[in-house]
């Protein structure tokens, strides 16, 4: 198994592993700054909160896997079908976003991890979604290797979010917990994969065009987020000091 996971880490061009892994930690980053200080939140700013941490959590993972798949097999040219790219935004927000959302509303640990063990498996959800876009090849699976890229998504999703605490180490353990989910599954995931290139295939978006609607996106929804998160930290440290 270990030569079929360096394999498929190989198979991304490394300056694209770079770029993904960067977004991925910028996703984790700004998840953490969101959560911060929730605990003499109002009702009210734990809901404004949470519509946020949804949205980065589900674009985010849903970035992190594009920036990968623009890099990934650079001697095929692979396409996608726009619409199912689109959906599978929509998926990464509710199947990773809203577990994700959620854990700000409950204290117990063991919740938070069930509901960690939920956006793990999300991210496997959007991550077959995403792969399902895949127009002129016919990817399949070796599930064994799926499904141990399940369970460490699964695992680090959920040992990430039941962690507690104001203190620097605890934020560090959750956000390699949140990047080792979102980037072991993926990477794991590809490692499983085979493609079979469908001869006649219908033309979709090649890698340009995905390029630009994934920087679009990302771009968009990061800039608002990291600017209505640093607006929503200062009323809250305003708050824990007032």
């Amino acid at each position: 198994m270990i030569g079929t996971l360096i394999q498929g880490i190989l198979e991304t061009r490394p300056n694209f592993i770079a770029a993904a892994a960067g977004v991925c930690t910028l996703t984790a980053a700004t998840l953490l700054l969101l959560m911060r200080n929730l605990d003499i939140a109002s009702h009210q700013q734990r809901l404004f909160a949470a519509v946020w941490l949804a949205v980065v959590a589900g674009v985010g993972v849903w970035t992190t896997h594009f920036v990968a798949m623009i890099g990934y097999r650079p001697d095929a040219a692979l396409t996608y079908d726009l619409t199912i790219t689109l959906i599978s935004i929509a998926v990464g927000v509710l199947a990773i976003g809203l577990p994700v959302a959620a854990t700000v509303f409950f204290d117990a640990p063991m919740i938070r991890a069930g509901l960690g063990v939920i956006a793990g498996l999300g991210v496997g959800a959007m991550h077959m979604t995403g792969m399902s876009a895949l127009m002129n090849c016919l990817p399949t699976y070796d599930p064994f290797v799926l499904i141990f890229g399940l369970l460490l998504g699964a695992g680090a999703f959920s040992w990430a979010l039941s962690l507690e605490g104001p203190g620097a180490g605890i934020q560090m353990q959750k956000a390699l917990g949140i990047i080792v989910g979102v980037c072991g599954l993926h990477f794991v995931a590809m490692a499983s994969t085979s493609l079979d290139f469908v001869e006649g295939a219908v033309a979709g978006i090649g890698g340009s065009f995905l390029s630009i609607m994934v920087a679009i996106v990302a771009f968009g929804v990061f800039t608002v987020a990291v600017l209505m998160t640093f607006n929503h930290r200062r009323t809250l440290a305003q708050l824990r000091h007032g």
